[in-house]
């Protein structure tokens, strides 16, 4: 696959495929919108790298499952009258960060970025022992 044909076709799915069929935000319990300047900032960054461009594309669709499946953001910050939410989830070996702004706290939001970062394998296994523990105290305290 070339560059042109990666840009193109991320183009295609976030235009025409996911912006106008938005769903709502369990997190927000309102759609987050998908706008040109959403695209901007991660496609069209002046210093941003390439690859960096690249892997973020190649990869929406899983921002946008996150989008649609998580019930809660880990992050704000308040920016003059915007306001920055942050989710960060971990799929398969990747954490998925991704940004949505407003403009206020109850203004329409707006997908602002999305980020890829791989885990190291002992982070990952870290994070795996983790979730068992978790899990096996969550499940202890439902009996």
């Amino acid at each position: 696959m070339t560059v042109k044909s990666i840009i193109q076709r991320a183009k295609d799915y976030y235009f025409n495929q996911w912006r106008g069929h938005e769903k709502t935000s369990p997190a927000f319990r309102e759609k987050v919108y998908v706008t040109k300047l959403g695209w901007k900032h991660i496609a069209k960054h002046p210093r941003r790298l390439l690859v960096d461009k690249l892997i973020r594309l190649k990869h929406l669709s899983l921002a946008r499952q996150v989008l649609e499946t998580a019930n809660t953001f880990q992050t704000t910050h308040q920016r003059g009258q915007y306001w920055y939410y942050g989710f960060r989830v971990v799929v398969d070996d990747r954490v998925v960060k991704i940004v949505v702004t407003s403009k206020g706290k109850r203004g329409r939001k707006i997908l602002y970025s999305v980020m890829f970062k791989s885990l190291k394998k002992s982070q990952q296994k870290t994070l795996e022992r983790h979730n068992q523990k978790l899990t096996t105290q969550f499940r202890k305290g439902r009996k």
